[in-house]
């Protein structure tokens, strides 16, 4: 297991404010043929410590994958540098056409060359909350946290 460093942890805490630009984080997920499937994710659908990683995904493709695979990566830039990060499923819930999962990180690798990079970008639309349902976001984390602690 390895950590994560606090400006990548810093980048995917808060919530996006309606208007602004935001950064979105790429998931990538491995199908049972091998193909690679890609979801975009925003800071509300994840949770990061130094330790771990909460992600609540709602593709049907990413669930499946996870589900099968038990991994994943995560690549996200912050301040000049991409992050690659290798991901193994610790922890599960899956509820209401949504899954939440703490994921441990296995590796991260920085990409950092000294040039300017840019994230993924999107304008946060006030349609967002009621479209990608924060609310169940939300409460799937608390459950994930709920069930961690009892392990």
């Amino acid at each position: 297991m390895t950590g994560l460093d606090a400006g990548l942890v810093a980048s995917m805490q808060g919530t996006p404010t309606v208007g602004t630009l935001d950064p979105a984080f790429a998931l990538l997920t491995v199908d049972e043929e091998g193909s690679v499937d890609v979801c975009l994710l925003s800071r509300t659908e994840l949770r990061a410590s130094e330790r771990s990683l909460g992600i609540v995904v709602a593709s049907s493709k990413a669930r499946r994958n996870l589900r099968s695979r038990g991994r994943a990566t995560l690549l996200a830039v912050v301040d000049n540098v991409a992050h690659y990060l290798t991901l193994l499923v610790e922890q599960m819930i899956e509820e209401e056409g949504a899954m939440a999962v703490r994921m441990t990180p296995l590796r991260h690798l920085r990409d950092d060359l000294g040039i300017e990079l840019h994230p993924i970008l999107f304008r946060v639309d006030e349609r967002l909350e009621v479209m990608e349902r924060w609310e169940r976001t939300g409460w799937l984390f608390q459950r994930l946290d709920e069930e961690g602690s009892q392990a």
